[in-house]
């Protein structure tokens, strides 16, 4: 019977510092092989039964010996090595003998003291407006470094430096650094025993770090960090930048509820990636939910598919299908009612290369809820709706993207006609509408009342014009309630945030908002107060009986232990709209949670 051999990087010191898989590899070893001194030994002992042998006085066949009699013997073998086995840890000469021999073996990645040391020093090595690369080497001594390699030509490039086993003759790693040319007030820090319970940390600069280095006795087991990012002046990170897209954020982003379908074992997976960027359920077969969060998961027993789509087709706003499109194509035949009610539906691969907008593209959003899976799986968006093909706004695309409900749909397939015609269009918007999608084509004219041009019309407030005689498309912005609940003197910036956020979430903006709602214990916080007067919204709120009579789908246990509330702002949201539906379920922002539910229209 043959064992099992494991390579398990055990972390840079402390015993949680070890990852799960690499613990558990640990804990059912019957033969451990350590690497003295640098691995911290309270790691073995959650296996006092195993056979326990410190490399540090091994030569490299006893090792190899050891671990091969022990896999031939039947027996689990780990091989615990310090940090990271893939940063000096030593271990490509005996993956190789393994390889030789025909012998298979795991490996188990480790916390490198590289980033233990990030750690300790609360710091990045990458920073906007510093630098985008961290260089990790060593200095050479009894083991040379390749020329081209030598410290003084890497530090010349002024990143990061991150330098292993350098500590020793720190005097020559300063004269390597000023000699690249580094300014001497450049930060340094010297981390020694990263992630154990003697870490100490000295800081300085180039001019200075060796004499600290030295006052503090530290000679080996540390780690060198060089560079501007330990000043943490750099810029702001794009990836909190409101006005930056990525594959999580993305601007003119799809719009509702989602779920993600999948019917193989690459599909699950994929199907795990795709709904963690659009925040989705994911819906599969029994036998796969093992594969994905099981928070996120809704199965369907065997064969049960066509049921579990046709329900999800009456519950959420957006399908993606990771599956074959004929599949898809069949079912939507049996479910479609009218481009107005129907849900986006995509379908894509199991890779991700290419989403594909089925159906409801323009006032469903499957065309943008393509765009947002293709930014997550990093591949294609394939949308074949006419005006989107010629880079044309169409305009129950912006409709959809700004909160408006289109009226009498049945006019769009006339107005999209005279748009790919070339006609000229005659458009009753808001300015800000039309400078943003229109303004740069002569096709459109943004005037106060339509003229004997084709029109497209923003209703208000519930007036409908009079015939023209021309085809008109009547818009009408969806009215919603805004839910506020927040901490005792929550600021007003505060509040204005996460309300935005909400907002943003459906493409709505202030005048969408009929009023502001919460519970009656907070009608009188300034906050809420000088936010619905900053924007003329009326306040009304609900006691605690009203609103524990709403079921919502994020309750808060806090509101419940504290207000004997089960949820104030979806709960107060439902209430002031009618008893709508959720627009936006609960966000959260400083002590503020906000969302939207949509006024119940019972009118044309």
């Amino acid at each position: 019977m043959e064992g099992k051999i494991t390579f398990v990087g055990a972390g840079p010191g402390a015993e949680d510092l070890i990852t799960i898989r690499g613990k558990k590899a640990l804990d059912e070893a019957d033969v451990i092989i350590y690497a003295g001194s640098l691995v911290n030994e309270k790691l073995l002992d959650g296996n006092p039964c195993a056979q326990k042998w410190n490399s540090a006085s091994l030569s490299f066949d006893e090792i190899l010996s050891l671990m091969l009699d022990a896999y031939h013997e039947g027996k689990r073998v780990v091989r615990l090595h310090t940090g990271d086995p893939a940063m000096y840890g030593a271990v490509s000469e005996q993956y190789r003998e393994l390889d030789r021999r025909g012998i298979p073996y795991d490996v188990v990645p480790g916390v490198s003291s590289v980033f233990a040391a990030a750690a300790a020093l609360k710091t990045e090595f990458t920073m906007p407006g510093i630098t985008q690369t961290a260089i990790l080497t060593r200095a050479s001594g009894r083991t040379p470094v390749p020329d081209a390699e030598e410290l003084s030509k890497l530090a010349a490039h002024g990143t990061t430096l991150c330098l292993f086993l350098s500590v020793g003759d720190m005097e020559k790693v300063v004269s390597s650094l000023l000699a690249a040319g580094r300014s001497p007030e450049t930060p340094a820090a010297v981390v020694y025993r990263a992630g154990w319970d003697n870490e100490k940390v000295v800081r300085g600069t180039i001019s200075d770090i060796a004499q600290r280095v030295k006052e503090a006795s530290v000679k080996r087991q540390a780690m060198i960090v060089i560079g501007e990012v330990l000043a943490r002046n750099g810029e702001m990170s794009s990836l909190y930048n409101r006005n930056f897209s990525h594959g999580y954020r993305k601007r003119n982003a799809f719009h509702g509820t989602t779920a993600v379908f999948a019917l193989t074992t690459a599909g699950a997976c994929k199907a795990a990636e795709i709904a963690a960027g659009l925040d989705s359920r994911i819906i599969l077969p029994e036998k796969l939910s093992p594969l994905v969060p099981q928070e996120r998961v809704v199965i369907y027993p065997e064969g049960g598919l066509h049921e579990a789509f046709r329900k999800a087709w009456e519950q959420f706003d957006g399908l993606v299908m990771v599956m074959s499109s004929g599949i898809v194509v069949r079912m939507c035949a049996e479910l479609c009612r009218h481009k107005s009610t129907d849900p986006a539906v995509v379908v894509t691969d199991e890779e991700g290369n290419h989403a594909v907008s089925l159906l409801s593209g323009h006032l469903g959003g499957a065309n943008r809820l393509a765009q947002d899976v293709a930014s997550i799986t990093n591949g294609d968006a394939v949308v074949t709706t006419a005006s989107d093909v010629r880079g044309i706004m169409a305009f129950d695309e912006m409709a959809s993207r700004h909160a408006l409900r289109v009226v009498n749909p049945e006019a769009i397939v006339k107005l999209s006609s005279a748009v790919l015609e070339g006609k000229r269009i005659d458009l009753v918007l808001p300015e800000k509408f039309y400078q943003r999608y229109y303004a740069d084509s002569p096709q459109y004219s943004l005037v106060s009342l339509p003229g004997e041009n084709p029109a497209v019309v923003l209703l208000k407030d519930g007036e409908i014009p009079g015939e023209y005689g021309i085809p008109v498309l009547y818009l009408k912005r969806r009215k919603f309630a805004l839910g506020i609940g927040c901490r005792k003197n929550a600021a007003l910036s505060d509040l204005e945030a996460v309300a935005l956020q909400a907002l943003e979430a459906e493409g709505a903006d202030w005048d969408s908002i009929i009023a502001i709602a919460t519970a009656d214990l907070k009608l009188e916080e300034p906050g809420i107060l000088q936010l619905a007067f900053r924007h003329s919204i009326p306040v009304t709120g609900y006691s605690a009986e009203e609103l524990n009579r709403i079921e919502v789908p994020d309750p808060s246990p806090k509101a419940m232990t504290e207000l004997g509330i089960n949820s104030v702002s979806e709960a107060a949201a439902i209430l002031a709209s009618g008893g709508g539906k959720l627009a936006v379920r609960k966000i959260k922002g400083n002590g503020v949670t906000a969302a939207l539910a949509e006024k119940v229209e019972n009118e044309p």
